[in-house]
């Protein structure tokens, strides 16, 4: 066999190669990888960590995606609270990706992760009051809290799989609340428990939309689009004075059980340092 022609069988080999894993369930996965670990980064830059130097670094687990992600979303959080300069960091993570399906367990009904996340919203104001505490005794509003939530839900999330306003769910109700808690090495949190009705992330694909870069796209059986579910729903609420930050740690699931899971394995295992 001259060197031509082996060159280009060996061309063709790889290229065959590159095919079947680009078709593949394995390929979506690696891809979010990829994007997502580049993504995030750039977020951390433009982050309340960064301009306030401090750092939180909260853990992955089991059932969960391998790395917690930044995101910032400034200019869209000002424009949905009417309230320009307030800046909004996201810590995030949300259900491991199922290799056999090419896509996040996000997506899976059957899944006890279905519609879940974890993470932690930073706020800042830019008239220095602390956001969702009273100035005065520093009380936490679930009103406030739950407005993250549900801006995170529908414009960042379901917004952009397709979910239309018309067909937006939303109400929750507190369950229990517990004050001046120590949670993560330190103290003075506020802990609201709560039940969560809201749209979940079940859906038909219908082309492609960028969130599918890091989620993959949705490939488990769908009734309908986007069914209601009753989520469980933990935060844990402090304002840190010395970053102009207010801090919450949060969960939500439809499985209390994956809730308090994650809450104890997870979000409490989470570390502040100050400085880089």
């Amino acid at each position: 066999m001259n060197r031509k022609k082996k060159r280009l069988i060996i061309s063709l080999i790889i290229t065959a190669l590159l095919f079947i894993f680009i078709i593949s369930p394995l390929f979506p996965y690696v891809r979010s990888l990829a994007v997502m670990s580049v993504y995030s980064r750039l977020c951390a830059k433009n982050s309340l960590m960064e301009s306030e130097n401090f750092s939180l670094n909260i853990p992955s687990g089991e059932g969960w995606y391998p790395f917690v992600m930044t995101f910032t979303a400034d200019s869209a959080f000002s424009a949905y609270t009417n309230n320009p300069g307030t800046k909004l960091t996201i810590l995030y993570n949300f259900p491991a990706f199922s290799l056999r399906k090419g896509c996040s367990m996000l997506f899976d009904k059957a899944s006890p992760y279905y519609s879940s996340f974890y993470g932690a919203y930073l706020i800042q104001c830019p008239d220095g009051a602390p956001f969702a505490f009273s100035p005065d005794t520093l009380e936490l509003d679930s009103d406030s809290v739950a407005e993250v939530a549900r801006f995170d839900f529908f414009s960042l999330v379901l917004g952009d799989f397709g979910l239309s306003d018309t067909k937006q769910v939303f109400d929750y109700s507190v369950s229990s609340r517990k004050t001046d808690l120590t949670f993560a090495g330190i103290g003075g949190w506020t802990r609201i428990t709560s039940d969560i009705a809201v749209n979940g992330a079940a859906h038909k694909k219908e082309g492609f939309v960028s969130s599918y870069l890091q989620y993959g796209p949705p490939n488990f059986p769908v009734d309908a689009d986007f069914l209601p579910v009753i989520m469980k729903g933990i935060v844990y609420g402090k304002y840190f004075e010395e970053w102009n930050t207010s801090v919450f740690f949060y969960v939500m699931s439809p499985s209390e059980e994956i809730c308090k899971e994650c809450e104890r394995t997870i979000l409490s295992k989470s570390t502040f340092q100050i400085g880089k």
